[in-house]
């Protein structure tokens, strides 16, 4: 079994078992109604390591790897980790926070690539950093329309709250 089944695996079984008990034992025991957005979020991260990804100027990239388990992938945790606190910013604070979780998490994912490849423990090219980083972005962007579109544009308006 490589290292990425095992992460594929590993990654979403360990943040759908231990956010939600987190999250209740600090009080915060409506999350459930917000936690089908994990589940999809750990589901997408998942199936994210089967899909095949395109050539991109004669390059193989991981794009949509990190297009859906990056980018979709941080945009649903971030809504479920949202709602379950009932945090609720002026929306370009909120669209900062996601870019900022978006980007803190492909750093760790481009630090892990490089600890692999640098190990021996698997043969990767390190060479697709700048496609990762736009893919994580990109999806995570995705999410963030997405969910503007949902709000039918509520989220322009300023909440004091």
């Amino acid at each position: 079994m490589s290292i990425f089944t095992i992460v594929s695996i590993v990654i979403p079984v360990a943040l759908a078992s231990s956010i939600p008990p987190i999250l209740q034992h600090y009080g915060y025991t409506h999350e459930r109604r917000y936690r089908w957005l994990l589940y999809l979020a750990c589901g997408l991260f998942f199936i994210s390591w089967y899909v095949p990804s395109p050539l991109i100027d004669g390059q193989d990239t991981a794009f949509n790897t990190h297009f859906i388990g990056g980018g979709i992938f941080t945009g649903c945790l971030w809504l479920y980790l949202k709602h379950a606190l009932s945090w609720h910013r002026y929306w370009l604070v909120e669209a900062f926070s996601l870019f900022a979780l978006v980007s803190a998490l492909g750093c760790m994912n481009e630090l892990f690539e490089l600890l692999v490849a640098k190990t021996g423990v698997a043969h990767l090219s390190l060479d697709d950093t700048n496609w990762d980083i736009t893919a994580n972005t990109a999806g995570a962007l995705l999410v963030w329309m997405v969910s503007l579109g949902a709000m039918g544009g509520q989220r322009i308006v300023r909440r004091d709250t």
